[in-house]
């Protein structure tokens, strides 16, 4: 497992090709896996929305060897454009606080893992049910003392992924996550002291679906004071300037 691991790198794609084997892992999940999304609206295999000029996608990568590499995992930052944010398209939200300028907020968006790597099907679209198994006691490097390898890989991946859309909020001045999804993943997420706030009722899209914030300094905080090895991890790569004043 921990060969694995040193064979995945996280990243803010930035080319074409890569953009496109994030489609194609999404087309994967989002349409013939669990058919969220209809085959006939991506006739080219390719799961892409109005939303993705607008997007930083972020993948996980695994260097399968010296010629071949394959994204496993994805996630998407969308950025305010004229088509708003889906969330505040979906269902009527509040906000926690004062709210910032839209530019200082992004939406969390179609997070996808490949199926190899969730522990079983029934765990759902995440492998939530895998995540929440994990032990608090475990960073990023280190997500517990479980027996089984897909249950130890899943949140590794899922973690990896928001680190780096946490280094890469950071840097664009992000303050602010939107997210809209089911409650286990909130529950995963809260596993890990990663705490979004509920702004919203549910609604029903692909299942239950509920509305939440997550307001990048409190979760800063909050990783500090519950979860340090986990907040110490999320800085490791990420330049000294965009680091929380307490962490200076």
């Amino acid at each position: 497992m921990k060969e694995q691991m040193k064979r995945i790198k996280f990243i803010e794609v930035d080319s074409e090709y890569l953009k496109k084997e994030v489609y194609k892992l999404r087309y994967d999940v989002y349409v013939n896996e669990f058919g969220f999304e209809k085959q006939g609206d991506h006739p080219a295999g390719l799961e892409m929305d109005i939303y993705d000029p607008h997007s930083v996608e972020l993948a996980a990568i695994e260097q399968i060897n010296a010629e071949r590499q394959k994204i496993i995992g994805t996630i998407r930052l969308i950025l305010h454009s004229e088509h708003g944010f889906p969330i505040e398209n979906a269902v009527p939200i509040g906000f926690t606080g004062k709210k910032p300028s839209v530019d200082k907020i992004a939406e969390i968006s179609r997070l996808a893992i490949s199926k190899e790597y969730r522990r079983r099907q029934g765990d759902g679209l995440y492998g939530a049910k895998s995540f929440r198994k994990v032990s608090e006691d475990g960073g990023l490097a280190d997500c517990g003392r479980i027996q089984s390898e897909k249950v130890k890989i899943q949140p590794y991946l899922i973690l990896g992924l928001f680190k780096e859309m946490y280094q890469v909020s950071k840097k664009m001045g992000i303050t602010h996550w939107y997210m809209i999804t089911e409650k286990k993943l909130w529950y995963a997420l809260k596993r890990f002291n990663l705490i979004f706030s509920q702004i919203g009722e549910p609604i029903n899209y692909h299942g239950l679906r509920i509305p939440y914030l997550g307001v990048v300094a409190e979760i800063e905080q909050h990783l500090r004071e519950k979860h340090v090895d986990l907040y110490k991890d999320f800085l490791v790569g990420l330049d000294k300037q965009y680091w929380p004043a307490e962490a200076c």
